[in-house]
């Protein structure tokens, strides 16, 4: 690996001679010069000069060089163009976590600076690279992966939460405590083998979305006190309710609870489950039956869905605009707005309440921008449905225009999508 101090070994000769290729640098055509910072092959030194060049496309590509010295990947690191530090954290993000302990130390030292670059970069897409590529790594500082963990963009901050071995129960617990959106609390929940203290401050937090990725994670240990706290939650929660009855090894106790509260056809899979007795059986349910005949489940009871379906109709008549979701926005009917934002985005439904209900004033904007509403109308959809914090919110340009650039709108439309 020592060629990724100076360089990467040249193979046979692919490249032009030296003074061919610094004469392209220095003068050649912008294509001549792409191409030529595209080449793994080509002497350290024209790459090195390539790391300059007036054009972000070449830059962009001598970036992406896996043949591109280190010390001018350091400079690429601090680049103006978005691009081309998404390209070098890409790179360096898959590099460092290949570093072994007898790698040369310098090598080592100069690959982690540059990391550490990227993870402190403005730009989210940026630092979400690094996130990804280096979440599962052991060698990367400990100080580096609790930054990247605690980062209030939760798309940089969750991949390295559910994976990164580096993390002790403790980082969890203080990263928990300091107050963290859905999706971060469920990328937690998703861990391997999630220690107790930490699973009780999951549940303590009454996030569904946790709790439901908490339950489907068969690692996590989750004790017979704890699982009777996420039944109480689960009776008011009823996407809670399938993954608790796929719960493993349940007591016969806690059997009957859920029972107590569950559909009837949820009973039957969690009697063939737990492979009970034909008297249990019979037993819990009779007492489903009672239940039932008391009206726990209330058939007849109003469509909870009317702003929804209200929002359907005028999409269907075209008449469901921007100042319906404003009205909608200002008489706090959450159903309607959901609805109207699945509609005219064009995205899943889960998607759209992903991008509400994560914390981020950028996925929000995203999502407003997506589907064809004003900055003022995500504005509003921050601060009324979204109640997102004043420190995260995404405030207009020239009080009416959207401050992100295109490609960082889409980029979060796409992250949520998937």
């Amino acid at each position: 690996m020592l060629k990724w101090i100076t360089g990467r070994k040249r193979k046979e000769q692919k490249a032009p001679p030296y003074d061919k290729a610094r004469k392209i640098a220095e003068k050649g055509g912008i294509e001549e010069r792409r191409d030529q910072a595209s080449n793994e092959d080509l002497h350290p030194e024209i790459l090195y000069y390539f790391a300059t060049d007036e054009s972000p496309e070449v830059r962009r590509r001598v970036a992406g060089n896996p043949g591109t010295p280190l010390q001018a990947d350091k400079v690429l690191a601090r680049d103006v163009d978005d691009e081309v530090r998404c390209e070098l954290a890409a790179k360096i993000g898959r590099l460092v976590p290949s570093l072994s302990k007898d790698e040369n130390e310098r090598l080592t030292n100069l690959a982690i600076e540059v990391l550490e670059i990227l993870a402190q970069d403005n730009l989210p897409r940026v630092r979400s690279i690094v996130s990804q590529e280096i979440k599962q790594a052991t060698n990367i500082p400990h100080h580096l992966v609790r930054r990247l963990a605690e980062d209030v963009e939760e798309i940089v901050s969750a991949p390295v939460l559910e994976y990164s071995p580096l993390l002790s129960g403790q980082d969890l617990l203080e990263i928990i405590a300091g107050g963290v959106s859905e999706d971060v609390l469920t990328a937690v929940a998703n861990r391997r083998d999630l220690a107790e203290s930490v699973v009780d401050a999951l549940v303590g937090i009454h996030k569904a979305g946790a709790l439901k990725a908490l339950l489907g994670n068969k690692s996590a240990h989750i004790s017979e006190e704890t699982l009777d706290k996420i039944a109480i939650i689960a009776t008011g929660a009823v996407e809670l309710h399938e993954p608790i009855i796929n719960r493993e090894n349940l007591s016969l106790r806690m059997i009957r609870r859920i029972a107590g509260f569950v559909s009837a056809s949820l009973v039957d899979i969690l009697i063939e489950r737990n492979e009970l007795n034909d008297d249990v059986a019979s037993d819990i349910r009779r007492a489903v039956r009672k239940r039932i005949s008391k009206d726990d489940f209330d058939e007849d009871s109003p469509d909870p869905d009317r702003g929804g379906e209200r929002a359907r109709q005028m999409f269907e008549q075209g008449s469901l605009d921007e100042e319906a979701v404003i009205d909608a926005i200002d008489e706090n009917d959450k159903t309607f707005v959901r609805q109207a934002l699945v509609l005219l985005s064009g995205l899943p439904e889960q998607a759209v309440s992903k991008m509400l209900d994560a914390g981020s004033g950028k996925a929000v904007t995203a999502l407003a921008w997506k589907s064809g509403l004003s900055m003022w109308a995500a504005t509003k959809l921050q601060t009324r449905i979204a109640r997102i914090q004043p420190k995260s919110m995404i405030k207009a340009r020239e009080g009416r225009n959207y401050p992100m650039p295109e490609a960082d709108l889409n980029w979060y439309v796409d992250y949520f999508a998937d």
